[in-house]
């Protein structure tokens, strides 16, 4: 018997191996394909919730065509600032689709922020308006910062980010730091009304919200509204689009439709978002349609970044592998 050894790789690792963001936008790009062709399983996340504000959720997802499966072990506490910890921490699973055995494991938090920065550049691409200019942004923090950087590389473009967010300094570091990185303009707004009501993309990139503050009345016709949480919004505002998107319709719909769902009632879907992609519905078909597009968070775009990683920290030699059967352990009784 051989033993059995996997790859660790860690948030260092992962940042080194140098995935940039527009191959990250492939790779998402790729996976809704399969996803919009049906060559996917990725069975709605089951998670538990140690905090009223906190999820710790388990999302298996299996590529076939990408000979890719894992799972993604991870935990949203919004209050952990005040621990000096991260919002999103926790792992990912590579396992191999033809013994099963683990191939790796790894960080996920740079994987989760720069997949759903990717998977928003996917949905602008097919969703937001031709030629849009501006881009409202709610939200200062890393999947601010991530949703944007990823927006610039598909919407060539924009003239202006308008961003908020109710941390002044939090603000004023985004405002600063993207000025640096982006060639146009990045300009805080006074309030969250402002730097929505005159975005072509909106993205909504909060922490988990107790009440609806976003108000539909404040988009403008044509707005493509990407809400990264699914708190925030008028809780009618799905059902007042002229399309409802989703990135994953079985998974988001038993998410509302359980205990604690945000949304009291969801209006008729028009599409997955890979079955745009896939090119089996039309997207964007006039230029004065409001379309709304949640992307819960589906694992296969996760488990297809982490074979990414995983295959070029191979080639670049980084990470440590680790034993977890040796030879001898393997015919010892139990």
């Amino acid at each position: 018997m051989q033993q059995i050894e996997f790859l660790y790789l860690s948030r260092a690792d992962v940042i080194k191996v140098g995935i940039s963001m527009p191959e990250a936008i492939a790779v998402a790009e790729a996976v809704f394909r399969e996803q919009g062709l049906r060559r996917f399983e990725n069975p709605p996340k089951p998670g538990v919730h140690p905090q009223p504000d906190a999820f710790i959720h388990a999302m298996p997802g299996f590529l076939p065509g990408m000979h890719a499966a894992g799972l993604k072990w991870v935990s949203g506490f919004s209050s952990n600032y005040k621990h000096g910890l991260p919002n999103i921490i926790g792992l990912m699973i590579l396992n191999d689709t033809h013994t099963g055995k683990p191939l790796a494991v790894m960080d996920c938090s740079w994987i989760t922020q720069t997949r759903t920065g990717a998977v928003s550049a996917v949905a602008a691409k097919y969703l937001a308006r031709k030629g849009a200019q501006v881009v409202g942004i709610v939200g200062a923090g890393v999947q601010g910062r991530a949703n944007v950087l990823a927006l610039k590389e598909v919407l060539p473009q924009i003239k202006v980010i308008k961003v908020f967010d109710i941390n002044e300094e939090i603000l004023q570091q985004f405002v600063t730091s993207m000025r640096k990185m982006l060639p146009f303009d990045v300009e805080k707004t006074e309030s969250a009304k402002r730097a929505i009501n005159e975005a072509d993309v909106i993205v909504t990139a909060t922490g988990k919200l107790a009440k609806p503050i976003f108000k539909r009345s404040w988009v403008r016709p044509g707005a493509l509204i990407l809400p990264v949480h699914t708190r925030g919004w008028e809780k009618d505002t799905p059902a007042r689009a002229d399309k409802f998107v989703v990135d994953h319709w079985d998974q988001f719909r038993q998410a509302q439709e359980k205990e604690g769902g945000y949304y009291e009632s969801l209006p008729g879907l028009y599409a997955e978002l890979g079955e745009i992609v896939a090119g089996n519905i039309p997207g964007r078909e006039n230029e004065s349609e409001c379309i709304i597009d949640h992307n819960y968070g589906m694992a296969i775009q996760d488990v297809a970044l982490a074979k990414e990683i995983f295959q070029r920290a191979v080639k670049k030699g980084l990470g440590t592998v680790l034993p977890l059967m040796e030879a001898t352990d393997l015919s010892a009784s139990p």
